[in-house]
C-alpha cells in the first residue's frame, strides 16, 4: 500500500473532495488576513482581479466576489522586500473604487500586476442598519496605489525614511 492509500484511510479522505480541490487555484498562503483599524497592509499585487463564485461564498451570502494574488511587501532595515508566500486578497467594492480613484490620481493604466498597494481599515460609523444587523461595527477598506514603493520594489531598494505613508 501507499502512502497515500495509507493516508486515506487514517484520516478518511474522499477522493471526490481532492478532486474539487485540486480544480481551484488557491495561494499557497490562503486567504489574506486584511488590516484592522488603525493598522495597515502593504501588498505587492501578482494577477489582476478574476471573478470568484464558490459555494462556500454563496454560504455566507456572497453570489460573486473579486479576488487578486498578492504578495505582502515589508520594509526593513531600510529596504523593500516582497514576501515569498501569496496570497489570496479579496477585493470589495470600496477597495476597488478607492484603488482605481488611486490609480488615477497618479496617471497610472488600470494594470495591477507589479504595483504596490497600502490597505487601510476604517469603521463605518455611517453604515445603513442591513449591514450592521449581523456585524455590528462594520469595517470598510481602502486600497490606495503607492508608486515610490513601486518603483523602489522595481529598483531594488530605497531608505526607509523616503518612503511616504500618508493617503
Amino acid at each position: 500500500m501507499d502512502w497515500y492509500e495509507e493516508a486515506k484511510k487514517i484520516y478518511k479522505i474522499e477522493d471526490e473532495k481532492v478532486e474539487r480541490m485540486a480544480k481551484v487555484q488557491v495561494s499557497e498562503g490562503g486567504r489574506i488576513e486584511l488590516p484592522k483599524p488603525g493598522e495597515s497592509l502593504l501588498v505587492y499585487i501578482t494577477r489582476n482581479p478574476v471573478k470568484v463564485e464558490a459555494d462556500k461564498l454563496k454560504e455566507r451570502g456572497i453570489d460573486v466576489a473579486l479576488f487578486a494574488k498578492c504578495r505582502k511587501v515589508l520594509v526593513r532595515n531600510g529596504s523593500v522586500e516582497i514576501d515569498t508566500v501569496e496570497y489570496d486578497l479579496p477585493m470589495s467594492k470600496t477597495m476597488v473604487m478607492s484603488c482605481v480613484a488611486s490609480l488615477k490620481r497618479a496617471g497610472s493604466d488600470m494594470n495591477l500586476e507589479g504595483k504596490v498597494f497600502l490597505i487601510v481599515a476604517r469603521d463605518w460609523k455611517t453604515a445603513p442598519e442591513e449591514y450592521k444587523k449581523d456585524k455590528g461595527v462594520v469595517k470598510t477598506y481602502a486600497m490606495v496605489y503607492k508608486p515610490d514603493l513601486t518603483e523602489s520594489v522595481k529598483v531594488g531598494v530605497v531608505k526607509a525614511e523616503d518612503i511616504d505613508y500618508e493617503l
